[in-house]
């Protein structure tokens, strides 16, 4: 009789993906959770079983937004040992924006933000301070030209 026990994982993570997605004059798409705190944060999520980080983000981005990827890229990593969770953050862009007008009910509003909001995530709050200083912000002008 085997006797292998499967490993606990009490030093496992849990993984979730976030999108930067920002409009021709620099806001920065945020959701607002419609439950708990109702806080503003960035569109994305927590994966799912063997589900890939990139099809995490371009689930939930959907699910939040009505939103399609048309390219992506990791820029950043928030790392939350005391909730153990890992948290990635990509560079999104579009194939079409149109915005969902009617959400599911995790989320109350979708916005461009050109400001940190008040009331917002311990993530949003660290994404948003850390690229002011760690990556230039992407403007559409700027994707044209190439």
């Amino acid at each position: 009789m085997d006797k292998t026990v499967a490993p606990t994982c009490a030093s496992c993570k849990e993984v979730s993906a976030m999108a930067w997605i920002e409009d021709v004059c620099g806001g920065v798409l945020m959701v607002k959770q419609s439950k708990g705190k109702k806080l503003w944060t960035l569109p994305g999520g927590k994966g799912r079983g063997n589900e890939s980080l990139l099809d995490t983000l371009r689930r939930e981005l959907k699910e939040e937004t009505g939103l399609d990827v048309a390219f992506t890229a990791p820029v950043d990593i928030y790392d939350r040992p005391e909730r153990a969770n890992l948290t990635v953050l990509y560079r999104v862009l579009i194939k079409k924006l149109c915005l969902r007008t009617k959400f599911n009910d995790e989320i109350e509003a979708v916005a461009f933000q050109r400001k940190l909001p008040r009331l917002c995530t311990p993530s949003l709050k660290y994404f948003w301070e850390r690229a002011n200083c760690s990556f230039e912000p992407l403007s559409l002008l700027e994707i044209l030209n190439k």
